[in-house]
């Protein structure tokens, strides 16, 4: 999930489930430290620099940080340093245990909401390597990150001092909520993604619908905490809206894999950018995958037949490759691996390609017939000699 949700949900959560502190100093530092965890595990990302072959993506990303089996570590070292802050800056904190606690539930929601994407997660490491993946919705989700944002600032409406306050807020927000229903609408027409300018346009109505209200009432119709709480339940009722379009995609897969006789391994629907609506099949066979684009918006079954892409295509693949410490990486972390070998000119080269990041061409890569290579497509160039040229990612 990206860093900007992360930290939303820290941030409702925090605010909807805090216990009552004896100083407004203390809250807000308990309110910080379930933020900070939120946000935490992605620290990782500080390794890529110092990767000299670019590859900590793979290897660092979503490891130890994102541990259940480390994460009371974690916490303590993040308790440690806020004490340390804290007692320098003379600013009142919770205990250690309590601190502990909140750093701890920061830490697992981040993990949680990282275990819904397809890229998978390592809870278990280093006890094991194998990664979580539950496929419920893409790395960055508008409409998850709306529902957080718009909740967490139907609060701060609602602790407006008098009407002028609140009238300006809740243009703010009405502003912040119409410019996230403009790039949804924008993200699914670059992708030709189905999108209904007059759904769009209710729910937007709808949720000015508790502002107006809010600003009748001076802002204080409801308390902020009964706002807050309302999101954490309108997100988790997204998320299980998620789950359940992701068991729907995934059953007309398997029907359709059933249909055409596959010999299958192993099913996945995986999500597509920008809705719930759009996914990815594959079915790994002996032989290679299938592929389907599924959408939900059609009925059952899949009109199209699958798209199958052999598991080792090409030329005789060397067999040095085998042996490369970031090819044996890379296998481990792909889940529907795809692999061409290619000679030319007594040049050989090798293309490794995870189809689960398969994403649909933007409107523009249509139209000049050409779209950009997978993500995390990882290439080896070797020489006439089989020696190793080249590896790295492959960009355009």
């Amino acid at each position: 999930m990206d860093p900007l949700t992360h930290g939303l949900s820290g941030a409702l959560a925090a605010r909807a489930f805090l216990p009552q502190f004896s100083s407004e100093g203390k809250r807000r530092v308990a309110r910080w430290a379930v933020l900070l965890g939120s946000v935490f595990p992605d620290i990782d990302v500080i390794a890529k620099p110092f990767d000299p072959d670019d590859f900590a993506t793979i290897r660092v990303h979503r490891t130890l940080t994102h541990s259940l089996v480390c994460l009371p570590v974690w916490a303590l070292l993040l308790v440690l340093l806020t004490a340390w802050f804290c007692r320098r800056r003379n600013i009142p904190a919770p205990g250690r245990a309590v601190l502990w606690l909140l750093y701890g539930f920061g830490l697992a929601l981040h993990i949680l909401f990282d275990c819904i994407t397809s890229f998978g997660t390592l809870v278990w490491s280093p006890v094991s390597w194998n990664r979580i993946s539950w496929d419920w919705t893409f790395i960055v989700d508008l409409a998850l990150t709306g529902v957080l944002l718009y909740f967490l600032l139907l609060g701060w409406l609602a602790s407006s001092a008098d009407r002028r306050q609140s009238t300006k807020r809740a243009a703010i927000l009405l502003f912040l909520v119409g410019a996230l229903a403009t790039l949804y609408l924008a993200v699914c027409y670059a992708f030709s993604q189905p999108a209904s300018w007059i759904t769009v346009a209710v729910l937007y109505l709808a949720a000015a619908a508790p502002m107006c209200f809010s600003v009748a009432r001076g802002g204080k119709h409801w308390k902020p905490i009964v706002w807050w709480r309302i999101g954490v339940l309108a997100t988790a009722a997204y998320l299980a809206l998620d789950s359940q379009a992701h068991h729907w995609a995934l059953e007309r897969v398997q029907q359709s894999a059933a249909a055409e006789h596959l010999d299958v391994r192993e099913a996945a629907a995986v999500p597509l950018p920008p809705n719930l609506t759009a996914w990815s099949g594959f079915a790994r066979t002996p032989q290679g995958i299938s592929q389907w684009t599924v959408s939900l918006a059609a009925p059952p079954p899949l009109a199209q037949a699958p798209i199958a892409v052999p598991a080792v295509s090409g030329s005789p693949c060397p067999d040095v490759l085998w042996s490369l410490a970031q090819v044996r990486a890379w296998m481990r972390f792909a889940r529907f691996p795809a692999i061409e070998c290619r000679e030319d000119s007594g040049v050989e080269s090798a293309q490794f390609t995870d189809l689960r990041f398969f994403r649909p061409p933007f409107r523009w890569e249509l139209r000049r017939g050409r779209t950009q290579p997978i993500p995390f497509t990882w290439r080896v160039t070797l020489d006439e000699a089989g020696r190793i040229t080249r590896e790295g990612w492959v960009v355009q």
